[in-house]
């Protein structure tokens, strides 16, 4: 059967230009990907089109804009993914309008599909006295408590993303001092953090447990589960989650978050480092970000900070001569009227 132009170009969009042209992640490219899957059996269920028969000249902004509305009606997406699934969208057809130069107005017209307003959630994250008595729980007399222990402080210590953790492997450690951790984050770029001497001491007795120093092993995974394949991101969530249940079964007193997933900690970090009085630059350069106002999130969270710049910038200014509005019967009167 002949390829339609849909196929052939989506195609090649998600094989040859994200990967080859855009440098972009993998896990980018899949969630492009599941964004079309979703697209398919949207015209497959809805509009009877099979997969094999969608073309260019079927697809127009109507049926994206009522694909969009399906997503959150039927599938009970929130407005964050409605509006990832609209961004992939939005990137093939800014691809496809330079591949497919006759379709160039329905490609605008879909790229002109607004995104929608969502509510920005507070940062969550995880006070010093909790996040000891988190890190307090694993069971170190045991290689997987060790081990959990080691992964946590990494985790923390160097402020890096689930995926970025995930993929680390044993070059990527220098022990020497300065002992650093070399990431690799969105778009493949490099960038190494420090990590303080505690981590640096658990990661060197965790790396010659696992025999992870020896010749030959650069590239194996630096954390890895039973069956010695690197962790999973559902399985560094089960990992938090265990010793978050722990820390709140032996310390009742103490208020903790409700959950606990691995960007949380990363969270945490750049809160720390904050309330510590680091620069936001070097926040920002820490935790990776293009702009330092992605690192902004962060200034507007901490309530305590602003609280303690109001009170050291606060005049006094109520003397107790203040007169009693009150009483003055004609001010009174004009702004009953004022509005009248």
């Amino acid at each position: 059967m002949k390829q339609t132009d849909f196929a052939r170009t989506l195609t090649r969009f998600l094989s040859d230009y994200l990967p080859s042209h855009r440098n972009v992640s993998t896990n980018t490219i899949k969630s492009y990907r599941d964004t079309f899957k979703q697209v398919l059996i949207y015209f497959n269920l809805e509009l009877k089109i099979r997969p094999e028969y969608l073309t260019f000249e079927k697809i127009k902004a109507e049926k994206i804009r009522d694909f969009l509305l399906w997503l959150e009606k039927s599938r009970n997406v929130g407005i964050n993914t409605r509006n990832q699934r609209l961004a992939a969208i939005h990137s093939f057809y800014r691809y496809a309008q330079s591949e497919h130069p006759e379709n160039i107005f329905e490609c605008q017209k879909i790229l002109g599909i607004p995104f929608k307003k969502r509510e920005i959630k507070t940062v969550e994250f995880l006070s010093q006295e909790s996040l000891r008595y988190i890190l307090e729980q694993p069971d170190t007399t045991k290689k997987k408590g060790r081990r959990d222990l080691t992964l946590m402080a990494t985790l923390y210590d160097t402020g890096a993303r689930v995926q970025e953790l995930i993929d680390l492997k044993t070059r990527d450690v220098r022990l020497t001092k300065p002992a650093t951790i070399t990431l690799t984050g969105k778009g493949n770029k490099r960038r190494s953090v420090p990590i303080m001497d505690k981590t640096r001491v658990l990661l060197e007795n965790y790396m010659k447990e696992n025999k992870l120093l020896e010749n030959g092993k650069q590239d194996y995974p630096l954390f890895f589960n039973s069956n010695r394949r690197a962790f999973t991101r559902p399985g560094i969530t089960y990992i938090l989650e265990k010793y978050l249940k722990q820390a709140k079964e032996n310390h009742s007193d103490v208020l903790f978050s409700d959950r606990l997933h691995p960007h949380m900690i990363r969270h945490t970090k750049a809160m720390h480092l904050l309330e510590a009085g680091v620069n936001l630059i070097y926040i920002r350069d820490l935790l990776g970000h293009v702009n330092v106002t992605t690192t902004d999130i962060y200034l507007r969270a901490n309530t305590e900070i602003k609280r303690n710049a109001l009170e050291a910038a606060y005049m006094e200014v109520v003397k107790q001569d203040t007169p009693v509005w009150d009483e003055d019967t004609d001010l009174l009167k004009w702004l009953e009227e004022f509005c009248r």
